[in-house]
C-alpha cells in the first residue's frame, strides 16, 4: 500500500514466481524405472499366463524390484518400521516362490500390496502415523489414491523443464540406444544363420512376432504406458517432502468405566452358564457319545462362531483396559471384570480347539481348518497380551502383537500349509486314523500336495485309478508353472 497526494493504491505487480529446481537424474530415473515397473506387472500378472498357472517367482522378482525402484528414487534408507514391513513382504513374497497354493498365493498378494504401501509412505515421511497404529490403514489408502492420480503429468512437466542442450543429449541419446537395438538384431540374425546351435536358442521368435497383431500390440502399449504414468506419479509423489499438517489440540475426555463396566459384566454372566455347559458336556464327556452324531457331530459346528466371540471379548478389553479408566472404585472393579472375561475367554477359545481337534480327528485337515488353529493360536496370544496390559495399562499391545501376528504369518506360509495339509491326510489314512481320504481334494491343494499323493499311490490299494488320475494332472500343472519364469515356483521343479 502507497501513499501519494492523498491517495492511496496498491501494487499490481504480482511477486516474480520463485525458479524452478533444476532437474535430477532421479527426474530422468522416475518414468525410466516406472517403465520397468509397469512391463514387469504386466509379464508377472497376466490374466493369460494366470489361466494356466498363478505366479511365483515373479511374484519376489516384481517386490523387490518395486523396494529398489522406491530407494532409488527417494534416496533414504528405511527407518526401522519400513524395515520391517519391508523384510515381511519379501518373506511372503518368497512362500509364494517357493509353494504352489492358489488360496495363499492370492491372500499373499493383497497383503504383500498393503505392507508395500504401507512401508513406502513410512519410508518417505508421507504417513502421519506409525506402523502400530491402527489408523495407518485408512491413512495409506487415501495417500496411495493421491499419489497414483495427483502427480501424472510429472514426466511431461519434467521434459518442459529441459532446456536446450538437455534436449539435444536426449535426443542423441535415443538415436544411439536405437541405433544399438537395430544393429544387434542384425548381427544377432546372421549369427542364427551361420551356426544351428547359437539359432537354436531364438527358436520361436520370429513366430511370436509374427503372432503379434497390430490391434494387439497397440493395446499392449496403450496399456503399459498408461500404468507407467501411474507408478510415475506415485514415485514422483514419494519423493516430494511431506506437507506440514497442523492438528488441533482435543480437550481431554474424561474416561469412565461405566460404559465398559455394564457389558463386560453382562458377557461375564453369559459366558460363566456357556462355560458350565462346555465342562459338563464337551470337555467331560457327559452324554456327549449319545448326542446325534456322537462327539464328532456335537463339535463340527460352532468353532468358527466361538473363536469371533473370543475375538470380540479380546478388542473389548483392550477397549477398555486403560490406566485412566482403571482409576478409582468403578476402574477397579472394571479390571477385575475385564480378567474375568479374559479367563471365560479363554475357556471359550479351548472349546473351539477341542472341537477343532474332535473334527480334524474325525474328518481330517484342510486349509481353512488350518487357518482358525493358526487364528486361535494368535487370539491366544492377544489374550496373554491383554491379560499383561491389566496389569500394567501402560504396556502398549500394538507395537508388541502387529509384529508378532505378522511373523507367525510369514513363518505360517513358508511352512507349506497345502503340503502339511496332504501330508496329515494321507499320514492319517496310512496309518488308521481316517477311514477316508479325500483325492479330489487333495488335487485341488496343487503341486504342493504331489509327494504326499505319492506316498498315498505307493502305501494304499484303494482309489489307485483316482489317485494316479490326480498325479498325472498335477504333473501337468507343474509343467505349466515351469513354461514361465514368472510361474515356477519350487514345489514344481
Amino acid at each position: 500500500m502507497n501513499e501519494h497526494d492523498g491517495y492511496s493504491y496498491v501494487n499490481q505487480n504480482p511477486p516474480s514466481p520463485a525458479p524452478e529446481a533444476p532437474l535430477t537424474w532421479r527426474d530422468a530415473a522416475g518414468p525410466a524405472l516406472a517403465l520397468g515397473l509397469s512391463l514387469l506387472i504386466w509379464a508377472v500378472f497376466s490374466v493369460s499366463a494366470m489361466m494356466d498357472a498363478m505366479p511365483g517367482l515373479g511374484i519376489p522378482v516384481f517386490t523387490a524390484a518395486f523396494y529398489l525402484a522406491v530407494l532409488v528414487i527417494t534416496g533414504r534408507r528405511p527407518v526401522r518400521s519400513a524395515a520391517v514391513l519391508l523384510a515381511a513382504s519379501l518373506l511372503l513374497a518368497a512362500s509364494c516362490a517357493v509353494w504352489a497354493c492358489d488360496v495363499f498365493t492370492v491372500l499373499n498378494c493383497f497383503l504383500i500390496l498393503a505392507l508395500s504401501a504401507t512401508a513406502t509412505f513410512l519410508l518417505s515421511g508421507q504417513s502421519r502415523f506409525g506402523a502400530a497404529d491402527l489408523r495407518i490403514l485408512p491413512e495409506t489408502i487415501r495417500l496411495t489414491v493421491f499419489a497414483l492420480f495427483t502427480r501424472i503429468d510429472a514426466p511431461f512437466r519434467a521434459a518442459g523443464r529441459l532446456g536446450r542442450r538437455d534436449r539435444g543429449r536426449l535426443i542423441r541419446a535415443l538415436g544411439v540406444g536405437l541405433g544399438t537395438l537395430v544393429l544387434l538384431a542384425v548381427v544377432l540374425a546372421l549369427l542364427a544363420s551361420a551356426d544351428m546351435v547359437f539359432g537354436s536358442f531364438f527358436t520361436g521368435v520370429w513366430e511370436r512376432l509374427e503372432e503379434l497383431e497390430p490391434a494387439r500390440l497397440v493395446w499392449r502399449i496403450i496399456r503399459t504406458v498408461g500404468l507407467a504414468l501411474l507408478i510415475a506419479s506415485g514415485l514422483q509423489f514419494v519423493r516430494e517432502p511431506a506437507p506440514a499438517v497442523h492438528e488441533r489440540a482435543r480437550p481431554a475426555r474424561e474416561k469412565r468405566a461405566a460404559p465398559f463396566l455394564v457389558p463386560v459384566l453382562a458377557l461375564c454372566v453369559v459366558y460363566m452358564i456357556f462355560c458350565i455347559v462346555q465342562l459338563r458336556y464337551l470337555f467331560g464327556g457327559a452324554e456327549a457319545a449319545s448326542m446325534a452324531g456322537g462327539w464328532a457331530e456335537y463339535a463340527r459346528t460352532g468353532f468358527f462362531q466361538l473363536v469371533a466371540v473370543a475375538g470380540i471379548d479380546l478388542v473389548l478389553c483392550l477397549l477398555s483396559a486403560d490406566a485412566d479408566r482403571f482409576a478409582g472404585r468403578s476402574g477397579r472393579l472394571l479390571r477385575l471384570a475385564d480378567g474375568l472375561l479374559l479367563l471365560l475367554t479363554a475357556v471359550i477359545l479351548a472349546s473351539a480347539w477341542f472341537r477343532m481337534h474332535l473334527y480334524i480327528a474325525a474328518f481330517g485337515l484342510s486349509i481353512l481348518r488350518l487357518m482358525t488353529l493358526w487364528g486361535m493360536l494368535m487370539i491366544l496370544c492377544g489374550l496373554l497380551l491383554a491379560a499383561w496390559k491389566l496389569l500394567r495399562p501402560a504396556f502398549r499391545f500394538g507395537p508388541v502383537f502387529l509384529p508378532l501376528a505378522l511373523g507367525a504369518w510369514c513363518l505360517f506360509c513358508l511352512a507349506g500349509p497345502a503340503a502339511r495339509v496332504a501330508d496329515y491326510n494321507v499320514d492319517a489314512f496310512l496309518d488308521g486314523r481316517l477311514t477316508t481320504v479325500d483325492v479330489d481334494y487333495l488335487e485341488s491343494l496343487g503341486t504342493d500336495a504331489r509327494p504326499a499323493l505319492g506316498r498315498l499311490a505307493a502305501g494304499s490299494d484303494a482309489s489307485d485309478r483316482e489317485i494316479r488320475q490326480a498325479l498325472k494332472y498335477l504333473e501337468q500343472d507343474a509343467e505349466l508353472a515351469r513354461a514361465r519364469w514368472t510361474t515356477r515356483t519350487w514345489s514344481a521343479r
